[in-house]
């Protein structure tokens, strides 16, 4: 079985790779620290499944998952998320994901997720699966929220920033330089028509993301 393991944290893919060689110790497990390098690893090999972060460096992995996708022999693909935002949910499904799983959960979970997907099914958490579903009956699937105008890294900044999280912290946290975090911060500010940290946090408070 191959495996391509697709994360820009090395600690983060080291942890990852020894939790699925104990599950699968036969897997040939391949790493990739950008999108640029998934799709080039993915151009010249078949995988039997895809574990894709969904940031990578200033990159929205999602964007990426029709190119994937368009391939003949198109591996599943399994994304993970440091949140579980409705949005990034449905975008991740729409744009061809076979499953999305927030990095919070117990290594028990991930191995579950790759199984089910290796399987032929897709591959949600029965909380996450109820939350889609009032979300979706609710009637509020149609609205465009201020916060879906945000690419996968600018939302992670701006929850961050919506959680009280520092602007060093979070410029350590995502291996970045505070300037950037701040560049961040004002695209943030921009897209979602705000004017500081505060009307961030109320937005987040108000919208069940803090």
């Amino acid at each position: 079985m191959d495996i391509l393991l697709a994360d820009d944290h090395a600690m983060f893919r080291s942890g990852l790779r020894h939790i699925l060689e104990e599950e699968f110790p036969e897997a040939v497990i391949e790493e990739a620290e950008s999108c640029a390098e998934v799709l080039k690893k993915n151009s010249k090999q078949d995988w039997n499944i895809i574990i894709l972060d969904v940031a990578m460096g200033d990159k929205n992995s999602l964007n990426i998952l029709p190119r994937l996708k368009e391939k003949k022999a198109a591996a599943p693909i399994l994304i993970l998320s440091m949140y579980n935002d409705r949005q990034f949910v449905l975008q991740a499904l729409r744009g061809g994901a076979d499953g999305y799983l927030t990095k919070e959960h117990a290594p028990e979970e991930l191995i579950k997720a790759v199984h089910t997907i290796l399987s032929g099914k897709k591959y949600i958490t029965p909380l996450m699966t109820e939350s889609l579903a009032d979300y979706l009956s609710s009637g509020q699937e149609g609205e465009t929220v201020p916060h879906a105008r945000l690419s996968a890294r600018e939302h992670e900044v701006f929850l961050m920033i919506a959680a009280g999280v520092a602007m060093t912290e979070i410029a350590d946290r995502l291996a970045i330089s505070v300037k950037t975090v701040s560049t961040y911060r004002t695209r943030i500010l921009e897209k979602m028509d705000m004017n500081s940290n505060a009307d961030l946090i109320r937005y987040a408070v108000q919208n069940g993301l803090a």
